[in-house]
């Protein structure tokens, strides 16, 4: 009864990162069961993950972060896409389980242990506070319950969602002056995609500022992060990306108001300000901003040197063309997070710190209790008015109340065409199931490449690509290269009976 008294904010932490983990694990692979799941990403991540743990298990290392190109019928390496190498430090787990449920419980794992450097952060900064412990409970109960967040764990997989809890880590051991610690961490986020190095190249800066601030000397640490950060980013945008997709990155197309290459763009927001502004001054900016700040009571603004460090994250996000980036809804917001709760972390110590009095509150006391009522409050609030879990106003409950009644039939024919010689090309929803293959083909003008299409029509006939997929279906039922050997309401499954030569 001593320890459990002694130790009860940490039991009730454990508690609350455990639930979580449980049941965003349990949520998205109830998605990807119920075809909510989609290519765009789930798929492709599990085919590019499945290929390097099967050139790792066979030695055939071409196929070593492969996969088939989304928008044509080649084979591609994921670094013309995206530069996030984490994929092939996770492929070894596909020996324990070859398939996306794995990606789905690292993801919900990983971000759930993020509250726990949440904790840690808290106690170092709020060392001399009695409070401590609890405050550091308050924000992890934020942390776990922010919409971002969770919102980002739900939609699919990507790499980059684990830098949330890579970059609290780099943050908190670089505090406790560990730097050995921090740099595995900095290694890790840089790993999940390319941009993050610009987030982590201002990390450089802070702690360099932070020496420079606290009089001490010049930070070989910081300097080494700065450094790395740089090299690492225009590495991946100027030579690795280019040299694998043979062209530059897919993206730069968000941004042509500002230029064409990475350095173009770069120097066309120092030098193009109205365009910035144009971009800034609108009025999703606000509700994005709101979105982020509002779950931890805007105490970021108290300390705002701490959030500036994803400021270029935050740029990329808001000078975008894409509306998807200025969306909580998806893994865009991956690397604001962590700093928008040091942020606020610092940002309530500044508030006890300094010298005020609000009406009858003047104590440092009573300030803690204040800012951990409001942080409570704001963290309720947005948890049911934009937060996805059952009982608030936008939930995400379709995997539980409208699972799509193909699903039964969708996974029959996912174990019955499991031998990954097979070629399958599949609508959008039920690639999840079928990716852990070799080459894989979204259905399109393409479909003549595969062995067997399964198709769930609904998506044919009613998703926004039905411009595109309705004639190209119409060509494959008149199509006497391929049969119809399976039809069942809204799925059906064609074989190809003839080997066409390309």
């Amino acid at each position: 009864m001593t320890f459990v008294k002694k130790n009860w904010p940490e039991i009730l932490i454990w508690f609350l990162i455990a639930a979580y983990i449980i049941y965003f694990s349990f949520f998205t692979i109830l998605r990807k069961n119920t075809l909510y799941a989609s290519y765009f990403d789930l798929g492709i991540m599990n085919q590019t993950v499945y290929n390097t743990f099967q050139a790792i298990k066979t030695n055939d290392y071409s196929r070593f972060l492969e996969q088939t190109n989304p928008y044509g019928l080649n084979q591609i390496k994921r670094m013309a896409i995206h530069n996030d190498l984490l994929l092939a430090v996770l492929s070894p787990l596909y020996f324990v389980f070859s398939g996306p449920e794995t990606l789905l419980i690292v993801q919900a794992l990983i971000l759930g242990l993020g509250a726990w450097f949440v904790y840690k952060i808290c106690l170092k900064v709020f060392e001399k506070n009695q409070y401590k412990k609890i405050f550091g409970l308050v924000f992890v109960f934020a942390y776990l319950m922010y919409p971002p967040l969770q919102k980002a764990n739900m939609y699919e997989f990507h790499a980059v969602t684990l830098s949330t809890t890579f970059l609290l880590a780099m943050f908190y051991f670089w505090l406790n002056k560990k730097p050995g610690l921090s740099l595995i961490f900095f290694v890790l986020s840089i790993f999940s995609k390319e941009q993050v190095a610009l987030t982590t190249a201002m990390f450089g800066i802070y702690i360099l500022y932070d020496g420079y601030k606290n009089k001490k000397q010049l930070s070989f640490f910081g300097l080494s992060i700065l450094i790395l950060s740089t090299v690492w980013f225009f590495s991946s945008m100027l030579w690795m990306i280019p040299h694998f997709r043979g062209d530059a990155h897919f993206a730069l197309k968000y941004y042509g108001d500002f230029g064409e290459t990475p350095t173009k763009v770069l120097l066309g927001i120092f030098r193009n300000p109205s365009s910035v502004i144009k971009y800034v001054w609108r009025s999703d900016t606000l509700s994005y901003l709101w979105n982020m700040l509002g779950p931890v009571g805007l105490l970021v603004l108290f300390s705002p040197l701490q959030f500036l460090i994803c400021l270029p994250e935050l740029g990329i996000n808001l000078l975008s063309s894409s509306l998807a980036m200025r969306s909580i809804y998806y893994q865009y917001t991956a690397v604001i997070t962590p700093f928008v709760f040091i942020g606020a972390i610092y940002g309530a110590n500044y508030i006890l710190k300094i010298k005020y009095q609000i009406s009858n509150i003047k104590t440092t006391d009573q300030k803690s209790k204040l800012i951990i009522f409001l942080i409570l409050i704001s963290t309720l609030g947005f948890a049911y008015f934009k937060g996805p879990l059952p009982l608030a106003r936008e939930q995400e409950v379709h995997p539980f109340k409208y699972p799509q009644k193909e699903r039964v039939e969708a996974a029959f024919w996912a174990d019955t065409l499991k031998n990954e010689s097979y070629k399958i090309s599949t609508t959008g929803h039920l690639a999840p199931l079928f990716t852990a293959r070799r080459y894989f083909y979204n259905f399109s003008v393409d479909y003549p490449l595969a062995d067997y299409l399964v198709l769930q029509l609904d998506e044919i006939y009613n998703y926004p690509e039905k411009d595109q997929l309705i004639p190209v279906y119409q060509k494959l039922i008149q199509d006497k290269n391929f049969e119809l050997i399976y039809k069942k309401e809204n799925l059906e499954v064609y074989k190809r009976i003839l080997n066409l030569k390309f």
